[in-house]
């Protein structure tokens, strides 16, 4: 293989593996270029600003994975503007996403004497690693007593990653089938786009409807594909563990084991965010329950 098809091999492995950020760039003559980096921030002159980047999330309301992305800039401080997503049409990211029509996507807007950069990042993971080498995030995990936490994820410390990835792939994909378990809870489900001044009255009437079906039979294929018999006792045995195991019914203040929340708080924190207000937020997280208890403590801890 030549030296330029392994180069070219390199560069798709890491486009499929997401590890590429799409960069546009406008220069002082006001042209602009498209080219690719492997990291947000790759070297100390691409991140000199102390101050949080400029960042706009494409999300959908009710999705786990948007929401452990924002829990994680709640808890570093970052401002950012939300873009709700037309679940349908996907008409917010054609303009822009290429192929990938998946949330959340972070747009990060960084300036550079006369340039300015823009980010793409796909994916909520992506993006909070990306995240983690600005200065920015380093100066607020300091101040907040939790550099270790950057120190954690680096190592893959065990059960952070443990609890990280149980929100990600356990929790998220219970909540589904929860919300969803019958046509009206599905339907009720969708009842956000009515408060999204960026849908038209036919948008918000066509993704309830059509979107709330569209759901209910994607969670209905979630339940056959894990085996799920009844999506309450699942969802109530998961949340056992994370009691008894994360949080050591109430012998700890997060599963860190610290007076600090680990990456694993903040992933289960913000995936169970996603359905709050909604009656499996009710269940999954009881009142005058240890979790309860963590989960508030969790609110305090967001900055934003």
């Amino acid at each position: 293989m030549s030296a330029s098809s392994a180069s070219a091999s390199s560069f798709v492995r890491a486009v499929l593996s997401r590890r590429v950020v799409a960069v546009a760039t406008t220069d002082s003559n006001g042209r602009r270029f498209l080219h690719h980096k492997y990291r947000l921030f790759s070297t100390a002159t691409d991140n000199i600003s102390t101050g949080p980047p400029s960042m706009t999330l494409y999300q959908y309301a009710i999705c786990p994975f948007c929401h452990k992305t924002k829990a994680f800039l709640g808890y570093v401080g970052i401002p950012h503007e939300i873009v709700e997503v037309n679940p349908l049409t996907k008409a917010e990211l054609k303009p822009w996403s290429g192929e990938y029509r998946k949330v959340p996507i972070a747009k990060i807007t960084n300036n550079h004497h006369d340039d300015e950069q823009v980010q793409i990042i796909n994916g909520s993971d992506e993006i909070i690693k990306a995240l983690m080498e600005h200065s920015h995030v380093k100066k607020q995990l300091h101040d907040k007593n939790n550099s270790q936490l950057l120190v954690s994820l680096a190592a893959k410390n065990n059960d952070d990653d443990r609890w990280s990835k149980f929100a990600h792939e356990e929790l998220a994909s219970l909540l589904y089938p929860n919300i969803c378990s019958t046509l009206s809870d599905s339907f009720e489900a969708f009842g956000y786009v009515n408060h999204v001044p960026t849908f038209s009255t036919l948008d918000k009437l066509s993704i309830r409807t059509l979107g709330s079906f569209a759901m209910y039979m994607a969670a209905s294929r979630i339940k056959s594909k894990r085996g799920i018999v009844n999506e309450r006792e699942a969802l109530n045995e998961a949340m056992n563990t994370w009691q008894e195991h994360g949080l050591q019914n109430g012998a700890v203040q997060f599963a860190s084991g610290t007076n600090v929340p680990s990456m694993g708080d903040i992933a289960m924190f913000g995936v169970l965010r996603s359905v709050e207000g909604l009656p499996a937020h009710d269940r999954a997280v009881p009142s005058a329950s240890v979790t309860k208890e963590w989960y508030d403590r969790m609110k305090g801890q967001m900055s934003l």
